[in-house]
């Protein structure tokens, strides 16, 4: 939500005339965002010798909608209405998706209905609910440089680290009831988020790691086995 008294200084009897900015628009804020890019890797065809190249990143301050900016499209109805609804329900579907993703066996029957209400996925920690949004080809990424890094800086066997990436990739689904492989597996984040120079561009799935790990650690066995 924009903040309207954001930088106006109180009007006290020595205060300067405050000025107006020209030409404010309540209905947007502009927001700093990044855009990473995946790293590419060609190869010379006179000389066979494969060059890894990688895009800078990209920070914009964009001017994103506000509360006000929100209910002005609301008002306005017709495709903006349209959009904002596509917008809410994209978030709803990535969340059943990551649900699905989670149980082998769920169904029509089965499936948890509840958490898709708005009020739900909003009390969601933020990492979470984004991980459904996160490409399926930037978890891929992710794992490759885990398996990558992490042999190294580690000391464990390559072995070791593939079948740890092969779990953080499943979200820990194997293991949730496994509180000390879960530990172990959050601490081995850390020392991957400490050491991969391209910790930054898979700093999404790290966080949604890190959340959905603290989430299977704090419930209790009988929490546990009710999401089984």
């Amino acid at each position: 939500m924009s903040n309207q008294n954001e930088g106006i200084t109180p009007v006290t009897e020595s205060a300067a005339p405050l000025s107006v900015a020209a030409n404010f628009d309540n209905t947007v804020d502009k927001v700093a965002v990044k855009f990473n890019f995946r790293k590419v890797v060609t190869k010379d065809e006179a000389t066979g010798v494969e060059v890894e190249t990688k895009r800078p990143t990209v920070e914009l301050e964009l001017p994103l909608i506000t509360v006000e900016g929100l209910v002005k499209a609301l008002e306005a109805g017709g495709k903006q209405l349209d959009l904002v609804l596509e917008a809410v329900r994209d978030v709803q579907i990535n969340r059943a998706r990551e649900l699905v993703n989670e149980k082998e066996d769920i169904s029509a029957d089965n499936f948890p209905y509840a958490q898709l209400s708005w009020e739900a996925i909003s009390n969601l920690p933020k990492a979470e609910r984004r991980g459904g949004g996160i490409p399926k080809e930037q978890w891929e990424d992710f794992a490759k440089d885990y398996v990558a890094i992490m042999p190294g800086v580690t000391g464990k066997k390559p072995e070791q680290i593939a079948n740890a990436s092969k779990i953080l990739l499943n979200k820990f689904q194997q293991v949730k009831t496994n509180k000390p492989v879960l530990a172990l597996l959050k601490e081995q984040l850390g020392i991957y988020a400490n050491s991969s120079p391209n910790a930054e561009q898979y700093s999404d799935c790290i966080s949604f790691l890190v959340e959905k790990a603290d989430t299977f650690l704090s419930m209790d066995d009988a929490q546990l086995l009710a999401n089984l």
